[in-house]
């Protein structure tokens, strides 16, 4: 849901006219949303590792672009395409005793 709404945020800047300041403003905003949602404890296992998944890979994003706006960019069209986001066999994904 909160992917909904940053996603519609991020579609009312044009692409071509976003600038650095307005890239960086949104880029916080999405990074705080992610660390409200990997901090709450009574979010799912897999929405709160999805959150840190997210944010780990933006920073790679952000430091290999070293682009506010490109950051974005990948947030807004790569993310569900990452394989980082898949369950992993092996994962733990319920830490609760089965009963």
């Amino acid at each position: 849901m909160r992917y909904v709404l940053m996603i519609a945020l991020l579609m009312t800047l044009p692409a071509q006219a976003a600038s650095e300041a307005q890239c960086r403003q949104a880029f916080t905003d999405w990074m705080l949303a992610q660390q409200k949602q990997f901090s709450d404890r009574k979010a799912s296992k897999m929405e709160r590792r999805s959150a840190e998944r997210a944010i780990d890979q933006v920073r790679d994003e952000f430091a290999r672009q070293e682009s506010f706006c490109q950051a974005m960019e990948w947030v807004e069209h790569n993310q569900d395409q990452d394989p980082r986001f898949t369950p992993r066999s092996g994962e733990i994904h319920d830490f609760a005793p089965a009963s």
